[in-house]
C-alpha cells in the first residue's frame, strides 16, 4: 500500500506514574491493525522508574516509538499539548495511559475522512471502573449535518452524556494544530475547557461515529476530601450558567449565538431537572437506609 493510501497516523501518549495501565495502553496501540504509525510517549518527569523502563523496553522493540522525558513536571495539559506538537503524521489521536481500545480502531475510523467536512472520527465510548467493569455505554457522540443543527444538538446535550470523550477520537493533525487546546479556554478554571474544545470542533465540521469499534475510558477515582470540598448546589448552578454563556461566546457566527441564547432557558431547565432528580434520588436512598434499620432483639437474637 502506498503512502497516499496509507497515511501516517501520530499517536500521542502523555503518561505519569501508571506503569500497569501504560503497558496495556501501549499494547492496544502497537497492535492496531493499521500499522503506519508514529507513537509519541512523553513521561512528565515521573519519579516512577518502572514507567521509564516500560517506555525504553517498548522503544527498543518497536522503531515507531519515540520517547520523551520531561526535565520538569509540565502538568497534564501542557504534556498533552507537547505530544501533539511533536506529531508529523497526517492524522493524530491521543491515547490516555489508562484507557484501551479495540485493535481495529484506526482502520475503522480513517475512512470517515473521505468526507472533507469531517473534523473528528470516533467509535463507541464505554466507561469502565478501576477493575475493568463496564459502568456505562454512551449513546453515539455523532454531530453531523448543517452547522446550526450540530450546534443545537451539542448545546442541548447534557455533559453527563459523555460529550468530552470526543477528544479521544481521530483528528486531522493540521486541523488540531490550528484550533485552541482545551486548557487554553478561559472557562477551564471550572473544568469545562474540554467541552468548549469539542464545541469549537462541532462548529468547524462533522463528528462522525463508527460504533463497530470501542474505546474503554477509565473513570477517574476522586478522593473523599475532593468530594467533600466540592462546590455546593448553588455554586454548581452558577458555574454551569457561566459555562453555558461561554459556550455561546466562543461561536463565530452571530446568528448561531442568537439561536443558542434563545435555547438557553430550555438548557437551564433540563440541567436543573437533572440535578433535582440526582439530589432527590440521593435523599430517597438515605431515607430508605435510615428507616430500614431493624432494632436488635432484647435477647440479642
Amino acid at each position: 500500500m502506498n503512502s497516499v493510501a496509507s497515511p501516517l497516523v501520530s499517536v500521542g501518549i502523555a503518561t505519569y506514574n501508571r506503569p500497569e495501565s501504560l503497558r496495556r495502553a501501549l499494547e492496544c496501540v502497537i497492535n492496531q491493525t493499521y500499522s503506519n504509525l508514529e507513537i509519541l510517549i512523553s513521561e512528565d518527569c515521573t519519579p516512577c522508574t518502572e514507567t521509564k523502563a516500560i517506555m525504553l523496553e517498548y522503544a527498543a522493540r518497536d522503531p515507531r516509538i519515540k520517547c520523551f522525558h520531561q526535565k520538569t513536571n509540565l502538568g497534564p495539559p501542557r504534556n498533552i499539548r507537547f505530544v501533539l506538537e511533536q506529531a508529523t503524521g497526517e492524522y493524530f489521536m491521543w491515547a490516555d495511559d489508562d484507557d484501551f481500545r479495540d485493535l481495529g480502531w484506526l482502520e475503522a475510523l480513517l475512512p470517515k475522512f473521505n468526507t472533507p467536512t469531517t473534523v473528528i472520527a470516533l467509535g463507541k465510548v464505554v466507561s469502565i471502573n478501576e477493575t475493568d467493569e463496564i459502568v456505562r455505554e454512551f449513546d453515539a457522540l455523532e454531530f453531523k449535518g448543517r452547522r446550526i443543527r450540530r450546534l443545537i444538538k451539542y448545546f442541548l446535550a447534557e455533559e453527563r452524556n459523555g460529550k468530552s470523550n470526543v477528544v479521544c477520537g481521530l483528528f486531522k493533525t493540521s486541523f488540531l494544530k490550528n484550533i485552541k487546546h482545551w486548557s487554553q479556554y478561559k472557562h477551564n478554571r471550572y473544568g469545562g475547557g474540554d467541552y468548549l474544545f469539542v464545541l469549537d470542533c462541532v462548529q468547524n465540521g462533522n463528528i462522525l461515529v463508527d460504533s463497530a469499534v470501542t474505546i474503554y475510558k477509565r473513570l477517574p477515582v476522586y478522593s473523599a476530601e475532593f468530594l467533600r470540598n466540592g462546590p455546593n448546589i448553588l455554586q454548581r448552578g452558577w458555574r454551569q450558567f457561566i459555562y453555558l454563556l461561554t459556550c455561546i461566546a466562543i461561536l463565530h457566527n452571530w446568528l448561531d449565538k442568537l439561536i443558542l441564547v434563545l435555547l438557553l432557558p430550555i438548557r437551564i431547565f433540563n440541567t436543573f431537572s437533572h440535578q433535582a432528580s440526582v439530589y432527590g434520588d440521593i435523599a430517597i436512598r438515605k431515607f430508605k437506609m435510615l428507616f430500614s434499620r431493624t432494632e436488635p432483639s432484647p435477647r440479642g437474637e
